[in-house]
């Protein structure tokens, strides 16, 4: 078989290099194209020729160039297909079919899925089923595995990845390798279990976290051998990366935004940066678009075209050494987009291997996720230490501040959605909220329960509501569920068409405004307050975390030392 397939392969390249020479037609020939080559910066105007899913050769207009079928660009600019090279799917809160239903008509042809959404809930066949559903999806989806099963000491989810399930997880087709590692205190301070993860890593790349890591700790985590980072959120903090042999991931999501923040490094054109989504949820992506939205910044900030391109094109396809995509050339394959303009980067058609993009409609099933609460949920009370600080929410960032206890203005529930029993909670300020409560299967990194505002009894409508649903999202007022978006996939994913489930998420929103919310994006938002690797105050089922300290904060007041000279 494999002999078989390798003489396949040899025909399929040797008829490539005919049509590339002129001796036999091709399957396609784009005419007329304005071509955006971002290797060089250049764009000029050239016929693409396309055999077997591959480009054959760019050509001169007017060269007598044939092919099976033929498109008129009639001037359209020719780029390579777009790819995210760090993504959650998961946050769109759509399956790989849907989420390709969204995002293929924004030109973007490949992601590197980082799965650890459905994996904290379901382990390696969380990851097997994420590459089976993107390999049905009409995008190219590839895989990093997750480094970080639970993400820190501090979480629990459904499920547990050790080093030697990364090791054979990183031998499946379609992963690249190894996905963030958010543990930098572990790494730091060589914990042995997130060492291991590690060592396993080694065949391939390793993605960095390191959110708010600097100076020496920084040159110590980059010392541990990671390859990336996307948490920077300065200027300084984008070079001092780079400086450190880092590539630099420049990252414009829902709940994180740092692209404009950033512009200035990527003007000074570093080698080694590329943009990515990370976490961008369904709404957003209909409504502002996908990468051309970034291109369409950078372009606004004063990057070239081409300089903008490279950075969802070759540079994220060397990266994770994908060498037969990121650039029209021949022998690449035939992944492209055809624009109308280099300033909106309006798509005009998409293409994969050659052929207009055709969307994924079938999403293999999925078992197991669901939200179990215990069985006395429904006279849980949840009441918030008097002495715990405040979290002080971020509209566009996932970390969060400290606010002085007492100052808070909503209340934050989370519990334990696996049946153990365990719910913490927490004031928040900065959301807005005055009434009802926000809930939500959704909470990065383990995937609990969250549940934002509300009386006692609104908090358990809203998770009821939860599990009877299979996990989603709902919006709770005077006991009743005003409006919902139900997630069945692991509770994280709906596949419903994108439109629909968008509209589901307007009204989820709407009914969150109509109770004083004022976050942008508060789905997205909400679904990070529970992340226990990025500072400053993060809640837990097990309690509030002070991410900084690493520490769980006590239940009760801590005594305070006696100063010397007062006692009696």
């Amino acid at each position: 078989m494999e002999a078989a397939d390798a003489a396949g392969g040899r025909r399929e390249r040797q008829r490539l290099v005919r049509v590339a020479r002129g001796l036999e037609d091709g399957d396609l020939l784009v005419r007329g194209a304005r071509v955006v080559q971002p290797a060089t910066g250049e764009i000029f105007e050239a016929d693409v020729l396309v055999a077997g899913g591959q480009v054959a050769a760019l050509v001169g207009t007017g060269s007598g160039a044939r092919a099976a079928r033929t498109v008129e660009a009639r001037g359209a600019f020719l780029a390579p297909g777009f790819m995210d090279a760090h993504v959650h799917i998961e946050s769109s809160l759509l399956t790989p079919a849907r989420f390709a239903a969204a995002v293929l008509p924004h030109g973007t042809t490949a992601v590197v899925a980082e799965p650890h959404e459905v994996v904290n809930v379901l382990g390696v066949r969380g990851l097997s089923w994420m590459l089976e559903a993107g390999r049905g999806s009409g995008l190219r989806v590839f895989a990093s595995v997750p480094s970080c099963i639970p993400a820190s000491e501090w979480e629990q989810g459904g499920a547990g990845l050790d080093a030697g399930e990364v090791g054979e997880a990183l031998r499946l087709p379609g992963v690249l390798g190894l996905a963030e590692m958010m543990n930098y205190p572990g790494v730091l301070g060589g914990d042995p279990a997130v060492w291991e993860v590690l060592e396993a890593g080694r065949r391939g790349r390793m993605d960095g976290h390191a959110s708010g890591v600097s100076g020496r700790d920084l040159q110590g985590y980059a010392a541990a051998g990671l390859h990336s980072d996307h948490e920077a959120t300065t200027p300084e903090e984008a070079r001092e990366r780079l400086r450190a042999g880092l590539w630099l991931m420049v990252r414009e999501g829902s709940a994180a935004r740092n692209l404009e923040a950033l512009l200035p490094v990527l003007r000074e054109r570093p080698r080694r940066a590329m943009l990515v989504s990370d976490d961008v949820s369904v709404d957003e992506l209909l409504e502002l678009g996908h990468l051309d939205r970034l291109l369409r910044a950078c372009v606004a900030g004063g990057l070239h075209p081409a300089e903008a391109v490279a950075l969802v094109t070759c540079n994220p396809a060397e990266y994770w050494g994908l060498h037969d995509l990121g650039l029209v050339a021949p022998g690449y394959h035939a992944d492209f987009v055809l624009l109308r303009d280099l300033e909106g980067f309006e798509v005009l058609e998409t293409f994969v291997s050659g052929v207009e993009a055709r969307r994924g409609q079938t999403t293999p099933p999925l078992s197991g996720g669901d939200v179990r609460l215990e069985p006395g949920w429904d006279a849980a009370t949840f009441d918030v230490p008097a002495h715990w600080p405040v979290m002080a929410v971020r509209p566009d960032q996932i970390t969060t501040g400290v606010g002085a206890p007492g100052t808070g203005d909503a209340r934050l529930v989370v519990a334990d959605r696996y049946g153990r029993g365990e719910v913490a909670a927490c004031w928040t300020s900065g959301t807005g909220l005055t009434g009802g409560a926000l809930a939500i299967s959704v909470l990065h990194d383990a995937h609990h329960v969250a549940v934002l505002g509300g009386s006692d009894a609104d908090v358990r409508v809203a998770g009821r509501a939860l599990e009877n649903l299979g996990g989603g999202v709902v919006v709770v007022a005077g006991g009743e569920v005003r409006a919902s978006l139900p997630l069945p996939y692991a509770g994280l994913m709906s596949d419903l068409p994108p439109h629909e489930a968008a509209a589901r998420l307007a009204e989820v929103t709407a009914a969150a405004r109509a109770l004083g919310c004022t976050l942008p994006y508060p789905v997205t938002t909400l679904s990070f307050l529970g992340l226990s690797v990025i500072p400053a105050l993060k809640l837990t089922p097990r309690g509030l975390l002070d991410v900084t300290a690493w520490r769980l904060l006590p239940r009760e007041p801590e005594p305070q030392p006696v100063a010397a000279g007062t006692g009696p």
